[in-house]
This record gives C-alpha cells, structure tokens and sequence, in this order.
C-alpha cells in the first residue's frame, strides 16, 4: 500500500451489511466495484444486495463492472465531516475534482443510492478507525 489514506475494508463490509438504508437501496443489486485511491486498490464484491467481499490489492485480474477513484487528496477531503461542496458526493466530486467514477455507469445511477450509503458509511469508518488508532 502506498497511500497513507487505508479503508478499513472488512469495518466497511460490516457496516454496509447491517445497515438498512444500504440493504434497501442495494437490493436485487449484483456488482463488483473497484475503488482506487492512488495507486491503491480495493475490490467490493455485492450479490443480491449484500457485501460478499471487500479487500484490498489486487491479484491483476479483479473483475469490476464500476470504478471509483481519485487522488489520495481528493479521498482525504471526503473523509472529514462535513465535506466541503462537491466533496460530499462521489459523483459531484467527479465533476469538479480530481476523481472519477467510470465502467458501467448505468447501473451506477440504477443504484446511485446505494453507491451513496457506499460513501457515507466508508467516510464514517475510516473516521472511526482514526480515533481507534
């Protein structure tokens, strides 16, 4: 890992898995998603709304459907609470940032609550984590 910036992967996949708002927005919902924070990569795998899988680096053949990614700068500015504007949405940081969500974007927006619930609940772990820490 080359970022300083580490999602707590298996935290996330908790909180996402228990959390109703993320269980309805992402039901019926089969993805697999690539988060890139850097140079760092991370792979979540969703079946019928559920977590399966979240983890970190990569064996140089993940599948993804979805990318997710930035500058290390950019994700640290959407970890604070609160963000500033156009920090607090993975999709309004894609258009005045130095990020990008890319692959298919279709159900991107199919799902786009979902991806929300994503954010949020990843912003609020990795804060968590760095009182712990």
């Amino acid at each position: 890992m080359e970022s300083r910036l580490v999602l707590p992967a298996q935290a996330i996949k908790l909180a996402l898995n228990s959390d109703s708002e993320f269980k309805l927005a992402a039901r019926f919902w089969n993805c697999n998603i690539r988060f890139a924070i850097g140079k760092d990569l991370y792979f979540m795998r969703i079946t019928d709304g559920v977590v399966q899988n979240f983890s970190a680096g990569t064996e140089g053949f993940d599948p993804y459907e979805i990318h997710i990614g930035g500058t290390e700068g950019c994700w640290e500015e959407m970890m604070v609470d609160p963000p500033k504007p156009f920090y607090h949405d993975w999709f309004g940081a894609s258009f005045h940032h130095d990020f990008e969500i890319s692959g298919d974007l279709a159900s991107a927006y199919a799902y786009y609550f979902a991806i929300r619930r994503i954010q949020i609940i990843t912003a609020r772990c990795v804060r968590e984590a760095r009182l712990v820490a």
